[in-house]
């Protein structure tokens, strides 16, 4: 007897009904994650002191709008974020990008590190250097002058 072709239809359908579903979540949450990345770079241009993922306002609400819509339609975070730098300016940035005089913010802290490790280096080399090999000599006596001095006066608080 023959099997009806049904049974790997099913496995088929079922197979599909297991797994695509997963798929598109995935795919979902990964826009979630880029979408909110976006709105965390992206400042308030209202106040200037928030980013728009934080901030309740009609702007920032119009914002997270756009962004929403312009990761659906697939631009990627860069095309984004140059968007909204042509309409606002650099400014609109959480943080600046490595690029000219901003560079500078990237480089400069680790540049004073490296230079501070080597300083402390260098004299922690010249104090291994210059420390005594003896042991410290001995106090000096007390001077004689000062004996006959010190004794009377110890004679006075015996009284």
């Amino acid at each position: 007897m023959k099997r009806p072709i049904r049974f790997p239809v099913f496995i088929t359908l079922l197979a599909a009904w297991l797994f695509l579903p997963g798929h598109l979540s995935a795919r979902g949450a990964g826009n979630e994650r880029l979408i909110r990345e976006i709105e965390d770079t992206l400042i308030a241009p209202c106040c200037w002191n928030q980013p728009i993922s934080q901030h309740y306002s009609e702007v920032s609400e119009q914002m997270r709008r756009e962004v929403r819509a312009m990761v659906a339609a697939g631009q990627t975070k860069r095309d984004i974020l140059d968007h909204f730098v042509a309409r606002y300016g650099e400014r609109i940035l959480a943080t600046p990008r490595a690029r000219g005089i901003n560079a500078l913010a990237y480089l400069l802290p680790w540049a004073a590190l490296i230079a501070g490790g080597g300083y402390l280096f260098l004299l922690l080399r010249k104090r291994r250097r210059s420390a005594p090999a003896a042991p410290a000599a001995p106090p000096l006596p007390a001077d004689a002058r000062f004996d006959a001095v010190i004794e009377q006066e110890l004679k006075e608080l015996d009284i």
